[in-house]
């Protein structure tokens, strides 16, 4: 995957020119620095002889910056490296570091390390959030909560679904609005599909929910159709053969949002059958 300064296109044409507030980058560094979170990775920090003296950190290295080679150094200097690197850096760069972070962290702390870097965000007024270990433009507060919900259901189809709409949608450097719609809505089809117990289309597996006991407004059923008639018709996003380029961002948004919500609103129904 690609890392963030790469899918935010920050070298040509970015669509963001941000600046990182200073107190955003110091407490990036605090809470990096923490003493239980410096636990978390101690065995990434540690260094190992490599190439007659030279040492690096496990993580240092996966960051990308190297100690040279004519100097042995430091965990203290390794992290003041790190400190200088966050202080620094582009401010695209600050996002690439957090991404990195996160990958390190044992699976197991990731949701709390995630939850504290998206409270510094937020107490900053930047206008990003972590979603499933990347760093995404936030939409609204709403917005953001639906899709996340809908990445971490129990079916793991259409977590995929979900979270493969969010890359896509998410690369700046080449976003693909086609596969984010396309992925959002199979996304829908796929939960559909787990709701009656055997695949088919999106259309007939709306209709088919009320044989589960779910039942959703007319005027609902027939939106999502339609949404489905948009990707599925001759020019559409699903049609074999063809090939459709010119989806535009705030549609590949608008699907993205609205069928995390959908999901989430169909299981809730479902559960309570």
């Amino acid at each position: 995957m690609n890392k963030f300064s790469i899918r935010n296109g920050y070298v040509v044409e970015s669509d963001f020119n941000e600046n990182v507030p200073q107190t955003l980058r110091n407490r990036i560094f605090n809470l990096f620095n923490r003493e239980e979170i410096m636990k978390e990775t101690k065995s990434r920090l540690k260094s190992s002889f490599k190439n007659k003296g030279l040492i690096e950190s496990e993580l240092l290295d996966k960051l990308g910056y190297l100690i040279p080679k004519s100097k042995i150094s430091t965990d203290n200097e390794k992290l003041e490296e790190i400190k200088n690197h966050i202080l620094q850096c582009e401010w695209y760069e600050v996002y690439d570091f957090v991404e990195k972070h996160i990958s390190c962290i044992p699976e197991e702390s990731r949701e709390d390390r995630t939850e504290q870097y998206n409270s510094l965000f937020k107490d900053e007024g930047v206008r990003f959030r972590l979603v499933n270990d990347i760093v995404v433009p936030i939409y609204s507060e709403i917005e953001l909560a639906s899709i996340e919900q809908s990445l971490n259901t129990k079916y793991d189809t259409v977590n995929q679904h979900i979270g493969k709409a969010l890359r896509y949608f998410s690369d700046r450097s080449n976003p693909d609005y086609e596969n984010t719609i396309k992925e959002a809505i199979s996304a829908v089809e796929a939960m559909c599909c787990i709701v009656n117990g055997k695949n088919e289309t999106l259309n007939k597996a709306l209709k088919h929910l009320k044989d589960k006991g779910i039942h959703i407004h007319p005027a609902m059923e027939s939106a999502f159709i339609s949404l489905y008639a948009y990707t599925s018709d001759e020019k559409g996003i699903r049609h074999a053969g063809i090939d459709f380029v010119n989806a535009p961002s705030e549609d590949a948004k608008y699907m993205l949002v609205t069928c995390s919500a959908f999901v989430n609103y169909l299981i809730e129904k479902w559960y309570k059958v």
